[in-house]
């Protein structure tokens, strides 16, 4: 069992001492180098996953969890959202997950008509800011038109993209003219 330790380490030593004298005086590596580098290099940076493909998760999860608000549907809702979710909503009220799930098993919320428009996606490690503005129709009765701004925080976890913060806000409610 030692004897392979031993062996491991000074295969690891090897490889690094390998790896720093590949390089030319300017930091480049050698060309005969590369591909045994490549082989033993950092996964770190090999698994990362290019950033366009991951805006395109985020807004496919957006349209997806905005399709589900359209249709109440909890189900699909409760799964993207974050236990932790915080929602500062459009009438300035703090609610969390808790509360969200008391409006919408009292029937408080009645369907959302309008449509999400993404601006901006910032994505750092396992964050993702999305920002942007929706288009929605308050009432059916009183065809009063809500113009909103939004930010919504979504965290990576180990069962993925969740919904953990929103921040909307009213800029404009247009009401049609008669």
């Amino acid at each position: 069992m030692k004897k392979n330790i031993i062996i491991f380490i000074f295969l690891i030593l090897i490889a690094t001492s390998f790896k720093l004298r590949s390089k030319t005086p300017a930091g480049i590596l050698n060309s005969d180098s590369r591909v045994f580098i490549e082989h033993v290099s950092d996964t770190q940076t090999d698994n990362k996953i290019p950033v366009q493909n991951l805006e395109e998760q985020i807004r496919t999860m957006e349209m997806k969890e905005n399709e589900a608000l359209r249709n109440l549907d909890t189900t699909t809702l409760y799964g993207m959202w974050s236990p932790d979710l915080v929602v500062n909503t459009s009438e300035n009220k703090i609610q969390t997950l808790a509360d969200l799930k008391t409006k919408l098993s009292n029937s408080q919320v009645r369907e959302i008509q309008g449509e999400r428009v993404i601006e901006k996606i910032s994505i750092t490690e396992n964050v993702a800011v999305v920002m942007g503005h929706e288009i929605r129709k308050v009432s059916p009765e009183t065809k009063v038109t809500s113009i909103s701004r939004f930010t919504n925080m979504w965290l990576k976890d180990a069962d993925g993209w969740k919904l953990t913060a929103r921040q909307t806000t009213v800029i404009d409610a247009v009401k049609p003219k008669p």
